[in-house]
């Protein structure tokens, strides 16, 4: 049975009135919206990338073992979840107080955001100094001189961890911003951008706490493929490959056509040509 069987047009466009929307503005007719067909975002939280799956396990071991050496207590950091939002949306689920930084990812386009929250913090803190379970601290006061310092070596164990899990799919150069932003104030990535979300968390005999790192799409986007099937990007000037290049480029055969000598004859002078003539010519050079 035929489609106009079924429905009527009134019932076709009573239907599409009620469909719900599936993100976005439609374009208005006769605009040109863009659309990448080279690109596919993977899916919410990740789960389509198996070598970066691998580069958080290898992190949350590697951190683990370096924050147990450190605090000489044992510490177990795991991986909370992964999701894909937009950076606004992560900024304001964020909690108060908690430290911000903003992250190099070279030689990735981009930063990232790393989020250490406050409970980690004094957790950490009274760990370092033998105590038991930390208690939250007044949401009034700055930072205690020893809080800072112990902030501080907290992103020194950190970003080592973090590029040793990332060297085998891309050598990353991290580097992390030498003080706290405020990202309401401060525009560290466009609060539309999507972002994806890595939360981590930290069980220690205290208590514990969570970190956060959110990575752009957008900067994630040149090495989906190497996320997805775990080879390795190389990122640093490979000379054998420009070597091996430059090579091949100067092998390849270009057709050239120059001008030796001219002469101007006439149409007369040219059908009296007989072989064995000698011409004089003009000769460039």
């Amino acid at each position: 049975m035929a489609r106009d069987e079924l429905l009527s047009a009134d019932e076709l466009s009573a239907l599409m009135d009620a469909a719900p929307d599936r993100g976005g503005a439609t374009p208005a007719t006769g605009e040109a919206r863009p659309y990448d067909l080279t690109c596919r975002v993977p899916s919410q939280d990740g789960a389509d990338l198996p070598a970066l799956a691998r580069v958080t396990e290898y992190f949350c071991e590697g951190m683990g073992r370096s924050l147990t050496r450190y605090l000489g207590r044992d510490a177990l950091v795991s991986m909370r979840g992964s999701q894909t939002r937009e950076f606004r949306d992560f900024v304001h689920a964020l909690p108060e107080r908690a430290s911000v930084r903003g992250l190099d990812l070279a030689p990735l386009t981009g930063a990232g955001v790393l989020v250490i929250e406050p409970a980690l913090l004094f957790t950490v803190v009274e760990s370092f100094f033998g105590g038991g379970r930390a208690s939250q601290a007044p949401s009034n006061r700055d930072l205690t001189p020893t809080e800072r310092r112990m902030l501080g070596k907290l992103l020194e164990l950190l970003v080592p961890e973090l590029q040793a899990a990332w060297a085998p799919v891309l050598p990353l150069s991290l580097g992390v911003a030498a003080s706290d932003v405020d990202p309401l104030l401060v525009s560290l990535l466009d609060p539309a951008e999507l972002v994806l979300v890595h939360s981590f968390e930290v069980a220690l005999l205290g208590g514990g706490g969570e970190f956060h790192l959110a990575l752009p799409m957008s900067t994630l986007q040149g090495v989906w493929p190497a996320l997805r099937s775990g080879t390795q990007v190389s990122s640093g000037d490979d000379g054998a490959w420009r070597g091996a290049m430059q090579s091949r480029v100067r092998a390849v055969p270009l057709p050239l056509r120059g001008v030796v000598a001219r002469r101007r004859s006439s149409l007369r002078q040219v059908m009296a040509f007989q072989v064995g003539d000698v011409l004089h010519c003009i000769v460039f050079g």
